[in-house]
Parts: structure tokens; sequence; C-alpha cells
């Protein structure tokens, strides 16, 4: 897992590995222009022809520029480092950087006035150097200038840490901002990185490892993290060769109401799709027809219904009965506010022994019922999106940082894993750790996107997963079945039926299929 970090805990790391020893601090700053230079050598330009400007600030942001400038040199390509204040005010580490890069005869030259900057267009590649993570509020004076240049050369454009302009801790973008094709993160991505609207403006995020004393390191964080890949395929539960579809996991559902009947087959391929060995559907006695014309493979059971067409709460016995022998419930997809459904759900949550994921109008069931999600005997997983969250715990906290505490907050008081659902999503346990997960785009913005997560969470539980890790796969899994399916259609035309297609594609990525035990 790699940590997520603001801006104060990485200076604070920074100040403690450092010591203000500046040959140490200046060696840590050959690592971060490593990170730079290798992510420079995987573009497609060519040394002794591609021309790379390289534009530096006073800081350490624009020492992490000579540095690169340097390596660049030294591989053979044409750099020029623009300058945004004398060189004599250069101090410390990004002293001795300009030094070694003036010492390799590198072209310089100091922005007194951007008409210097008149030839942009002649370059490959921009790297931005000027601005660090410590930014707040918008650039002013020959900053400024110099960022809007930038922007309309239209060049491609590698950040050093952060594009310049933009807030690290809010992910909210100064005016103007670089906008970045690629930015090198240093050390651990900062919070605001992770959010919009700053990930407009990031491009694609490399992390570069610097090497930090992981003793220090765990003095300075909270709790935060990004799941690495790695990660995710330590999490895949592993097959029973020997075994039957009852070893790899029974899943229960209810789900759907009249209307509302696609959430019933979502849920239940997506579930299979991921590697349960059953999935047992309960939906009202009307529905039946109409759900198994549908689908073929899920077993579906006929309940109780209300007038409406409901899930009604004199069907509570039997979908106890029922759900006895499964492994996992999933509550909720497609179920309706009826206020006699809404009343089973609660009765359901508070009698449940096994983990229960609680979906939609499962969380709906308890607007203004919220004490009694302490009712649960169970592991239980709620998966809300802000509408849902709002309705049960009310206003959501607009500053990265505040909404995360706010959900580790409200795990922990009721003992639950939270998976807000968003752009990015947010995973919260009891023990007070969080989870943030970039993955996806708006393609997945479509109805029954929420059903095809739950159905994949709820069938990696059943497999053995815990709720935690089955809730960072399962967000994982559905994210990238989304980046699939946006590539091979478009992110116009996704709907929720093509994420259910693509999980195998996912899977198959993080665990590859295994040749066949026998040859004849």
């Amino acid at each position: 897992m790699i940590p997520i970090v603001s801006t104060a805990q990485m200076r604070s790391i920074d100040a403690q590995v450092i010591g203000g020893n500046v040959i140490t601090g200046f060696s840590y700053m050959l690592r971060a222009g490593m990170g730079i230079f290798d992510a420079i050598e995987k573009m497609a330009l060519t040394p002794n022809t591609d021309e790379i400007a390289i534009v530096c600030g006073k800081g350490n942001n624009g020492g992490d520029g000579y540095v690169v400038g340097r390596m660049l040199l030294d591989k053979g390509y044409h750099v020029m480092c623009y300058s945004v204040g004398a060189s004599e005010s250069l101090g410390g580490e990004a002293r001795i950087a300009f030094n070694e890069y003036i010492e390799k005869e590198g072209s310089y030259f100091h922005i007194d006035d951007t008409a210097v900057l008149e030839g942009f267009g002649r370059f490959s590649l921009i790297v931005d150097a000027l601005l660090g993570t410590g930014t707040q509020g918008d650039p002013r004076g020959l900053y400024a200038q110099v960022i809007r240049l930038i922007n309309l050369s239209q060049k491609p454009v590698i950040s050093v840490d952060t594009p310049s302009g933009l807030n690290n801790d809010t992910g909210v973008a100064g005016n103007p901002t670089v906008s970045a094709r690629w930015t090198v993160t240093m050390g651990f991505p900062k919070i605001g990185q992770i959010f919009y609207p700053a990930r407009k403006y990031i491009g694609k995020l490399i992390v570069k490892d610097l090497g930090y004393p992981r003793e220090i390191v765990d003095q300075h964080i909270s709790g935060v993290y990004l799941p690495a890949f790695n990660d995710l395929k330590q999490m895949v539960p592993p097959r029973k060769p020997g075994g039957s579809k009852f070893d790899h996991g029974l899943v229960f559902m209810l789900c759907g109401s009249r209307g509302m009947l696609g959430s019933v087959s979502l849920a239940a391929m997506s579930a299979l799709r991921t590697g349960c060995g059953m999935a047992h559907c309960a939906v009202p006695h009307s529905a039946i027809p109409i759900v198994s014309v549908k689908v073929t493979e899920p077993v579906l059971y006929a309940i109780d219904e209300t007038a409406e067409g409901t899930p009604a709460s004199t069907g509570f016995d039997s979908l106890m009965e029922r759900a006895s022998s499964m492994q996992v419930a999933l509550i909720g997809s497609g179920i309706s506010h009826h206020p006699d459904t809404s009343l089973l759900v609660r009765k359901l949550l508070s009698a449940m022994t096994i983990p229960v994921v609680l979906d939609a109008d499962g969380i709906n069931a308890f607007k203004d019922h919220a004490e009694e999600l302490r009712n649960h005997k169970n592991r239980l997983i709620i998966t809300p999106h802000r509408r849902e969250w709002e309705r049960l715990f009310g206003d959501v906290p607009g500053n990265p940082a505040d909404l995360i505490a706010r959900l580790s907050q409200k795990a922990k008081e009721f003992a639950m894993t939270i998976v807000y659902k968003g752009s990015p999503t947010i995973i919260a346990d009891s023990r007070g750790t969080s989870y943030i997960l970039p993955v996806g785009n708006s393609g997945m913005a479509t109805a029954g996107s929420g059903d095809v997560l739950s159905g994949i969470i709820a069938s990696l539980i059943a497999q053995g997963s815990t709720p935690l890790d089955a809730s960072i796969l399962g967000v994982s899994i559905h994210g990238l079945a989304g980046e699939m399916a946006s590539e091979a259609m478009g992110e116009y035309s996704v709907i929720a039926s093509d994420l259910v297609a693509y999980i195998s594609g996912v899977l198959n990525t993080l665990s590859p299929p295994k040749p066949a035990g026998m040859m004849f």
C-alpha cells in the first residue's frame, strides 16, 4: 500500500529525513530528478534532435529541474533551462543542482520578460519545475504569465511533483495552473492530486519512491493509502481446483421490484462472473416470469410482495431461512423506497449473522433510522454514493481530508466498512484506515453500475475475502472493467452490462489462467 499524504506531512517527512543536511538533501534531489528523467526516457524523443525546455522556479522544485537538465545533457538531448528568479537567489540543494548543470555547459536563460518564451513552439517537451506542492492561491505576476504561456504552447508537459498552480491538499486549481500530460510526484501521492479538479491537470500520475526510511514515514502518515497493483493481485481469492460450486461460495440477494428488475440481473451476473459458485436471488413473486427470461444461471426464489410489487416484510422468516446457508447477503439493489420494504431491510440487518453488503435502497431504508445500523450482528459493508450518504448522515464535506475523516469516523462509530462511490471512490474501515481508488471514468456514470459493483463485492466475500479486501479489490475490478469497456467502445456508449462483460478481462490480468495440469 502506498501512503497518501498532505503537503504538511510530506514536509515533515522531508525535514526529519534530511535534518537540514544539504548533502543528504541533494542525494534525495538526485533521486527525484532520476524519476523525471526515467519518465522522459520512456517518451518517443530522440537525443541530439529533440529540444527540451525546463522552466525552473526559485526553490527545490527548480533544483529538481536543473538535476533533470544535467541528466538529459549527459544523454545528448538539447536542453534549455529557463529560470523565474535570478540564479543568485538559489540556495542549498538547488544551488548545487544549478552549478552542476552550468558546469555541463547547459544553456540557461533568466526570465525577466515573457517575450523570451515566445519560441516555446520549437520544443518537443516542456518540463514544469516552476512551483512546488506548497502552492496556495492563484499564481501571480511573472509566474502566472509563464504558466499561461506554457499552456498556450500546446506542447506536451511533464510536471515535477505537481503541476504549477495546483493546491495539493484541496485539489483546487489556481488561475492559472499548468495542464500537464504527466506528473511525477516525489515520495508519495499528495491527497489533493487524487481528486477532481486536480486530476484534469495532473495527467498521468507517476509516483517516484525516494526510499524514505519506513520508520520515519510511519511517524507522519495518517492511515490513508493508495493500493498498488501488486496489492490487488494478492487480494484475489484463490480457486479451489477440486472444489464444487458450494466450495466457491453462495451469495444471497434481495434485489429488484416492479419496474426495477434489471438490478437483479446485473448484481447476479456480476457476482457469478467474479467467481462465486451460486447466486440465489429473492425477488417478488410477480417478477419471477420476467427475471427468469432475463437470466438463467441464478437460482430464483419467489417472495411475498406488497401491492406495489416490492419485497414485503411478511417474507422475513422465509428470507432468513434461505440466507442462513449462504456466505454473504446482498440487500438493496432496486427494491424501492416502499415503507414496508424498508422495514423488512432493517429487520433483516439486525437479525442476520452472515456478512451483509447494503446497497442502494438497502441504504435508503435507514433514512431517519441511521441509529439502527448499530444493531447489526454481522460484518457490514455499505456502498453509498453522495445522495445516499446525505440521506443517511447529512452533508458531505468538500475538502478531501475532511471527507475522509468523516467517512473514517462513521466507519468506526458503526463498526462497518464504507465504500463511498465517486471519482475517486473512498473506502473506510472500522479500524480507522482509509483507501482512495482513482479507477474508472465517466463511462461508468450509467444506471446499474452500482448494482454491478455490489455483486462483485458480495462474490469476493463469498469466496473468502475479508470485507475490506473485497471492497478494495471489488472497486478496482469494477473501475478497471469500466476502463476496458470505455477503451473498446468510448465513454459515451458504455452501459452497466458492458462492465459485467469485462470483469473476466480484469481478473485474467490480476490472476492469469494457469496451464492445464494434465496433457494427453
